[in-house]
């Protein structure tokens, strides 16, 4: 007869899904070749420097760009077929900020003068973000993105620090050599040191792309252990990578990353401890624009910088262009240039992705983004299996981290098709379910 206590011979009961398996992340399942050398090959394409651009007629490509194009259609394909993926609500939003996209610009340049940055636009977004979405397709498929991320940074930094000692752009300059060589002039040392590009158009986006690994280089670690030498040494790399590039906006990514994870590790055992978190920031909010002179923006500006004039030009900029949003909130400018900037104000840069997102193409096209990363945000933070823990908070650490950072960093080139594809990763992450367990027949006790 069939025993029910749990001997060597009784029939065991197979583990429900999503139980946790004492492993970070479900390494057991594997993914396939194609999908191996598509996110390889993604990853490798961001790594790009400028000088590999070309034209094309009238149109400016990369290798990041062709990438897209190629792999535009068969991710929409895959996404709409395939049952794991399928159309989701964000979808939806995402459609509508690429065409309120094309609205703006056409209403700002007219027809022709709109399909060129239009295009690009489309490109590097929408295509991103279905790639993201298409190249999401199981947990295996996450851990394999972790895994070679982390090696590309790695191999990254061990360019960029005698880069950031001696001056020389190694991998810009090995470039120019073979294509048009192109200026990375006008970026000013800091604290004596040259503020390392790597293979990107500006310091700034290659700590923003080390930066962006940190939340996924943390819990995906191969280790159960919350405090382990594997998981410290792999965030201390991926911080000290970011750090090459002395900016302010990776090292606040990497600091809003660091105390995410810290409230995660030090509050484990309290109930409600993210909503505590979440009401501890709105009242920190409130309590600085009742109590100080300055508002809330300005401050977090301010802290936010490595000295008081940057700081002081980032909240100008913030002023500028918050009242070209309210000038223009429909349609935004466009790739115009500001129309309320003063005349003694030289600087035609704008350190925020958001505000830059509003201006050109109005409160609908950025509250359309808004609302596809917080939905995709919703719906991870809501996954309720355990076994898939460690990806849900692998993706949120790092994809708020950026998101925040992108106050005060304008992301463009590699690192926006960086954005759109962990933007379509988290609407994917969102709707993961655990692979229905395999019945295990019972057997006769011996």
């Amino acid at each position: 007869m069939l025993q029910p206590a749990p001997d060597r011979g009784t029939a065991q009961p197979s583990r429900p899904a999503g139980a946790p398996t004492g492993r970070p992340a479900p390494h057991r399942a594997t993914v396939n070749p194609t999908d191996r050398w598509l996110i390889t090959g993604f990853l490798l394409v961001l790594l790009a420097p400028p000088e590999a651009q070309f034209s094309l007629g009238s149109l400016v490509l990369s290798p990041q760009r062709v990438f897209l194009m190629l792999g535009l259609i068969p991710a929409m394909a895959r996404v709409v077929s395939d049952r794991r993926l399928g159309a989701r609500a964000a979808d939806a939003f995402v459609v509508f900020h690429a065409l309120w996209a094309w609205v703006a610009l056409v209403k700002a340049h007219g027809i022709t003068g709109a399909l060129q940055p239009a295009g690009s636009y489309t490109i590097e977004f929408f295509g991103s973000y279905l790639v993201g979405r298409a190249l999401t397709l199981s947990p295996a498929h996450l851990v394999f993105f972790t895994r070679r991320f982390f090696q590309f940074i790695i191999a990254m930094a061990l360019l960029a620090f005698p880069e950031m000692i001696t001056g020389r752009h190694f991998i810009r300059d090995a470039f120019g050599m073979i294509f048009s060589p192109r200026s990375t002039a006008g970026v000013e040392p800091r604290f004596g040191l040259t503020r390392a590009f790597g293979p990107f158009d500006h310091p700034i986006l290659y700590g923003v792309f080390c930066a962006s690994a940190l939340g996924f280089v943390w819990y995906l670690a191969p280790t159960a252990r919350s405090l382990s030498f594997r998981r410290l040494w792999r965030a201390l790399a991926v911080v000290c990578a970011a750090f090459a590039s002395l900016s302010t906006g990776p090292l606040m990514a990497c600091s809003v990353q660091c105390m995410i994870i810290g409230w995660d590790v030090a509050t484990r055992a309290f109930r409600g401890r993210w909503w505590i978190l979440l009401l501890g920031m709105v009242f920190a909010y409130v309590a600085i624009d009742a109590l100080s002179n300055r508002d809330p923006m300005t401050v977090f500006i301010s802290y936010a910088t490595f000295n008081p004039q940057t700081g002081y030009d980032r909240k100008l900029i913030w002023d500028i262009g918050s009242a070209q949003v309210r000038l223009t909130p429909a349609f935004g400018i466009g790739m115009n240039a500001w129309t309320t900037a003063p005349d003694w104000w030289p600087n035609t840069s704008v350190d925020n992705f958001w505000l830059l997102t509003a201006m050109r193409y109005g409160l609908p096209g950025v509250g359309a983004l808004l609302a596809v990363a917080l939905l995709a945000i919703y719906r991870v933070a809501r996954l309720p299996y355990a076994g898939l823990k460690p990806l849900k908070m692998g993706w949120l650490v790092s994809f708020i981290g950026l998101s925040i950072a992108a106050v005060t960093v304008h992301l463009w080139g590699s690192a926006f098709v960086l954005f759109g594809y962990l933007l379509g990763m988290g609407v994917s992450l969102g709707h993961f379910r655990p692979p229905a367990p395999t019945p295990t027949p019972p057997r006769l006790a011996s």
